[in-house]
């Protein structure tokens, strides 16, 4: 929404931010740390965390990704003690 001053658009301002488990795409990849487009494609393809729509915005609940990110938690495997070494 935009409101004009003296003729020239200007975008509202929100007072602060609002405190709710809903992040929006921008949001959500901040606390993944992900560009906002990776979150999209993931999304289109089927993957990454579940998402809400409310209306057209896309909104994820902090609930669902801290649950996912738990999912896609990797762990390093020590390699047998009778292989050869990779690194020498």
């Amino acid at each position: 929404m935009e409101r004009e001053l003296n003729g020239v658009p200007q975008k509202l301002r929100r007072q602060g931010s609002i405190n709710s488990p809903y992040k929006t795409v921008v949001e959500a990849a901040e606390y993944l740390r992900l560009n906002p487009r990776t979150l999209n494609n993931m999304r289109c393809a089927g993957k990454g965390p579940s998402f809400h729509k409310h209306g057209r915005r896309v909104l994820y609940h902090i609930d669902e990704l801290v649950k996912w990110s738990s999912l896609t938690k990797q762990v390093m495997k020590e390699p047998p003690a009778d292989s050869p070494a990779l690194f020498a």
